[in-house]
């Protein structure tokens, strides 16, 4: 009996995942509609930004419809050190990727749709996993910024943590501030 009880739960589980995305079409505007992107094979291009995107977070394939497979984690050294791998390699042809800052990755944030908290037409197989971005948290060399793409939240993370990484070029269309001197 609690054998057949098991199977219940895993199959109930797998056919019913609540790691699917969830909108609320009805009650928000699309913070990243589909028409502000254009597509260029494993690329995106936010018009309103001009940002180019990878589709794919690294280690996930693209098939020509979507993102298969799992996103490499990685800490924010190695995170950093898969640019220089990525651009060595010419990623979709280019060799100016870069990780993006916390602003530039809160412009792909779908804000009426969580679990992913992305556009999953411009972005497809788009993971519900938090990203790293190149900003270290000011006064301590411990920390990063990282964006979970399942609620939409920025935090400092310790760079031992691990994360996945989606890489943009261009840019940067966001500065950040300028500390005053007094």
């Amino acid at each position: 009996m609690l054998k057949h009880m098991l199977a219940l739960v895993i199959i109930t589980l797998f056919s019913f995942p609540s790691w699917s995305e969830t909108c609320r079409t009805e009650t928000l505007v699309a913070s990243t509609p589909t028409s502000r992107f254009t597509t260029e094979g494993m690329t995106v291009t936010d018009k309103e930004t001009t940002l180019s995107w990878m589709r794919c977070a690294i280690g996930q394939r693209w098939n020509g419809e979507t993102c298969t497979g799992q996103p490499q984690k990685l800490d924010w050294k190695h995170a950093m050190a898969l640019v220089a791998e990525t651009n060595t390699q010419g990623y979709d042809g280019h060799s100016d990727w870069r990780m993006p800052m916390v602003p530039e990755l809160a412009s792909i944030v779908e804000r009426q749709c969580f679990n992913p908290r992305m556009n999953i037409v411009v972005f497809p197989g788009a993971p519900s996993v938090i990203f790293w971005s190149s900003m270290e948290k000011m006064g301590t060399a411990d920390f990063a910024y990282t964006l979970d793409f399942g609620g939409g939240q920025a935090v400092a993370s310790a760079k031992t943590r691990i994360g996945a990484v989606r890489l943009v070029r261009g840019g940067p269309w966001w500065e950040p501030p300028v500390a005053m001197q007094q």
